[in-house]
């Protein structure tokens, strides 16, 4: 199972919240793709203890969980003492681009629903273009959720950054 190759990286027990899990559950019984070039990974720890090597008690913030076509890294991140259900989705780009995604994992799944190919780096202002790619991944979430999708994914990364305005500021002074 996907969820135990990604948890298996992860230091002091942390666990992915349960709609990242109910991804891994998508994929364990269909596959790819979910969004565009998203994917689960394992990438782990390691990742982000390269990032972050000169603060290592910075990492104990992170839970890793994905990346995209480009090697970025998208996480949970456990500011504000949030606990992994509550806390927002974050992406390192490769090319050092940074972005809060969504305010929770639910959040995060409404996005990747909208089918952007590159979900953190596209203009969310516009409609996926992946988004008939998207119909198994989407109609999977939605009938566990039940929520209403925005018609572009502006809203929830708009909410994200106004709950989390302090994210640049904190890889800033954290990161090598």
């Amino acid at each position: 199972m996907i969820q135990d190759r990604i948890e298996g990286t992860f230091r002091d027990g942390k666990r992915l919240p349960k709609a990242i899990a109910h991804i891994c559950d998508f994929l364990d019984k269909h596959d790819y793709p979910i969004s565009g070039c998203f994917e689960l990974s394992a990438i782990g720890m390691d990742s982000m203890d390269y990032w972050f090597r000169n603060n290592p008690q910075a990492v104990d913030s992170l839970i890793p969980f994905g990346r995209g076509a480009c090697g970025d890294v998208y996480c949970v991140w456990l500011t504000d003492n949030l606990p992994a259900e509550s806390a927002p989705i974050v992406m390192f780009g490769s090319e050092g681009e940074l972005s809060v995604l969504a305010k929770t994992s639910e959040d995060f799944c409404k996005l990747l629903c909208l089918g952007y190919s590159e979900v953190g780096l596209e203009d969310h202002s516009k409609p996926g273009d992946d988004f008939e790619k998207t119909e198994p991944f989407r109609s999977y979430i939605m009938n566990i959720y039940s929520f209403t999708l925005p018609d572009t994914g502006d809203a929830i990364i708009n909410s994200a950054n106004k709950a989390f305005p302090n994210f640049k500021e904190w890889e800033a002074k954290y990161a090598n």
